[in-house]
């Protein structure tokens, strides 16, 4: 538990001080109990002379059970032990039971719980995804514009860096990538786990089955389209939110309320999340 010495924060486990209290302030340990995330706080002076004011950043390390910091590689071969606070800082670290996600230098980097770095790569954006194999990642050319693509905890390509979105259906195995705003007249994509490109649609795709596609149609008003691939068959409905659940099976919002939507039957039944 973290415990106030003296002003400064530090950490015990069963009386015994593993973190010392030299910090000023520190986030327990995940719930995997490897890592934890200690920081010094500095105050800057605004560089407004007209405007007085003070600016408070902190200067974080990730610390494991031996006290350890965490070191990585960056981009430029640069050794990094000091990490910014940010927004995404402590989600980021907490979600998911066997990586986390650090930033420096305006990249985030990959790292495994026992501080190995299984990407070197840095990236824009890295994103875990429902597939536990598999994280979104985006890069930035010279004019700003964002790719995205999909990579695999070894860092191979699955997906290339060409869309504006990728979604993982990994109650199907099925990606998708969106080309909305990338270029113009983009298709959207349909790939399996393999990374082979299986089927392209002008229409925007917000998820695929290996036996269905449901569009999103945004102008003159926003509905869903659902495409049965074995008949060609296609039928409207309306939600407001559409996520994967079961095989052939969907979640749909409307407003507060969930269902069950059977692609198949088209039956839809309360579901309560």
């Amino acid at each position: 538990m973290p415990f106030k010495e003296n002003l400064k924060w530090g950490i015990k486990e069963n009386d015994k001080v593993i973190i010392k209290p030299v910090y000023d302030t520190v986030f327990n340990f995940d719930n995997s109990g490897k890592v934890c995330l200690a920081c010094f706080k500095a105050k800057a002076p605004s560089a407004n002379k007209f405007i007085k004011t003070v600016t408070v950043t902190y200067s974080c390390n990730y610390l494991n059970k031996q006290g350890d910091r965490l070191k990585i590689k960056t981009d430029e071969a640069d050794t990094c032990t000091t990490f910014a606070l940010g927004k995404t800082t402590l989600k980021q670290y907490t979600e998911n039971p066997n990586y986390f996600i650090v930033a420096t230098k305006n990249k985030k980097y990959l790292i495994a719980r026992d501080f190995s770095q299984t990407i070197s790569k840095g990236y824009n954006e890295i994103y875990f995804t429902a597939e536990p194999e598999f994280i979104v990642t985006e890069i930035k050319d010279e004019a700003n514009i964002v790719y995205t693509g999909l990579i695999d905890l070894k860092g191979t390509e699955i997906i290339p860096f060409k869309y504006s979105g990728v979604k993982v259906n990994n109650k199907d195995s099925i990606i998708v990538g969106c080309s909305a705003g990338i270029g113009v007249n983009g298709d959207d994509d349909i790939y399996n786990y393999s990374g082979k490109k299986l089927a392209s649609y002008k229409r925007h795709i917000d998820m695929a089955t290996k036996s269905f596609v449901i569009y999103k149609i945004f102008e003159p008003k926003e509905y869903y389209i659902l495409l049965n691939l074995k008949n060609k068959e296609e039928t409207i409905f309306n939600a407001d939110e559409v996520t994967p659940f079961e095989k052939d099976e969907v979640l749909l919002r409307t407003k507060n309320e969930w269902y069950v939507f059977n692609l198949t039957s088209k039956q839809r039944k309360p579901y309560k999340k």
